[in-house]
């Protein structure tokens, strides 16, 4: 009998992981300039080549790994949440929490969540770097993730108050509030390059803001008995650290080239 061969041996992770994300070649069809536009991927107008060797994002996610991180989530923040649906818990919350600072955080955010799924898709495309661009797309997905799970939460709330419909129009409503927010947005979300959200909004924003405010909201609505909204916004919030580590390292891709220039110059 012939001997059975043995099977091939599957590259690890670590062996596999660089190679499946700095998938960079230098065009031929079409101009790096036209293929990543400087209005679209930022300045400084740093070419491929250099993306490709210096980005290096510290969070480390394959697309396998994604996807069944994301289910056991939802798995889990579902099961809650239709334990909640049963036992009616909208009508047992404490009114000053549930209609004040709950709803303020519900129906101001998910449009806000949409929006940062376009800007994250717009690094997907034009990021110059094979790993930034897959963890924008991660990122995108999540973004959606995150605005229809607190419609959805809007959705079970409005039995206890109309204002909850507020999260389909709050953005909409020519307030104060909505149109600072409005402008906010639009200056570090909808009107951005890659380079300038990445800064902006998952290196400063998610960073300094996003991560710590879920954070809060889910200690504060646990200690009220919300549930529900408690693993929403634990569940919501690894999200957001991951989406914070995308811009640390094109800041650090600045900052590296700044020290070799210098270097060369001190050579010359």
């Amino acid at each position: 009998m012939k001997p059975v061969p043995a099977e091939p041996k599957l590259p690890s992770r670590e062996e596999y992981y660089d190679l499946a994300n700095k998938l960079e070649w230098a065009p031929k069809y079409v101009k790096e300039e036209e293929l990543f536009p400087v209005d679209m991927s930022g300045i400084p107008n740093l070419p491929i080549d250099v993306w490709a060797e210096l980005y290096d994002a510290p969070y480390k996610v394959t697309y396998r790994e994604y996807v069944k991180n994301q289910k056991e989530k939802d798995q889990r923040l579902f099961s809650v949440r239709e334990a909640g649906v049963r036992a009616e818990l909208v009508k047992k919350l404490d009114k000053t929490y549930h209609q004040g600072s709950f709803c303020f955080h519900i129906t101001a955010v998910p449009i806000p969540e949409y929006t940062a799924s376009i800007a994250e898709a717009r690094m997907a495309r034009f990021g110059k770097a094979g790993e930034w661009r897959n963890l924008s797309t991660f990122g995108s997905m999540d973004e959606v993730r995150h605005a229809q799970v607190q419609i959805l939460l809007s959705h079970d709330s409005i039995q206890a108050s109309p204002k909850f419909a507020y999260a389909h129009k709050m953005f909409w409503v020519d307030g104060w509030l909505p149109i600072a927010a409005r402008s906010f947005f639009d200056d570090t979300i909808t009107g951005t390059n890659a380079i300038e959200f990445a800064l902006m909004t998952t290196f400063a924003f998610e960073t300094g803001f996003t991560n710590l405010q879920f954070v809060a909201y889910a200690a504060m609505a646990n200690k009220t008995n919300d549930f529900v909204f408690s693993s929403t916004t634990q569940s919501i919030q690894t999200d957001e650290s991951r989406h914070a580590q995308i811009g640390h390292p094109v800041l650090k891709t600045f900052v590296d080239v700044t020290k070799l220039n210098e270097e060369m110059k001190k050579k010359i």
